[in-house]
């Protein structure tokens, strides 16, 4: 590992249909690190600017399901930036994260392949695919991905070539121990073993999830904002 770099910039992948979701997530973040440099990616904002220029597929599970692949454009291909989910509650400065920058273009938690039990967003189906999670929280060394994500290639890659790391060889992801990236509902949760945790099934924001597995812990954040 090389030594924590000076900065680094976090993004949460932001939905406007639950913006509850992102202050939260952002909430537990200031909570450790007050002085973070937090953006959300908001898609809306990118289209405007002319970042953003896929279109619109039916069935996209987030507005974020291909924002978080811009972030190296949006950080102009300089720098360190940490991506995550806006279902994730995080227990620990985020910081703690950048312990794992290597000579890798990206890092991620090498989640094992496994099949989504339920559906999300509004009834939207969570499908099931190679790599699943991975791309929810990333740690990207900007500096090394001028020529695998431009924006020619952003804006027309398939959502296989983007979520399955089709532009890197897989030697070339780096690993980020799965501590930092804990499933609700699908790893056993315990308040030592996660830093973080990710509520990729469906979050208390949802009627039908409030009361759901470590939904006590999100709801304490929230009463915070």
């Amino acid at each position: 590992m090389n030594k924590k770099p000076k900065s680094i910039r976090i993004f949460i992948g932001h939905d406007s249909r639950y913006p509850e979701a992102s202050k939260v997530c952002r909430q537990s973040i200031l909570k450790f690190w007050p002085e973070a440099n937090i953006t959300y990616l908001d898609k809306a904002t990118l289209k405007e600017n002319g970042m953003y220029g896929r279109e619109d597929v039916e069935g996209e599970s987030t507005e974020f399901s291909f924002t978080r692949f811009y972030i190296p454009l949006i950080m102009n291909y300089s720098g360190y930036a940490l991506f995550c989910d806006n279902d994730f509650l995080w227990r620990v400065d985020p910081r703690e994260v950048s312990r794992y920058i290597a000579d890798q273009p990206i890092s991620v938690v090498k989640h094992k392949d496994y099949v989504a039990k339920s559906n999300k967003m509004d009834g939207i189906v969570n499908k099931t695919y190679p790599k699943k999670n991975w791309s929810s929280l990333m740690l990207f060394n900007c500096d090394m991905l001028k020529n695998k994500l431009s924006k020619e290639y952003l804006d027309k890659a398939t959502p296989s070539q983007l979520h399955e790391f089709k532009f890197l060889n897989e030697k070339s992801i780096g690993e980020i121990p799965k501590r930092y990236n804990m499933l609700v509902g699908i790893d056993k949760i315990t308040k030592e073993n996660a830093r973080a945790i990710h509520y990729t099934e469906g979050g208390p924001w949802f009627d039908e999830y409030k009361d759901a597995e470590l939904s006590e812990e999100w709801w304490e954040v929230y009463k915070t904002l």
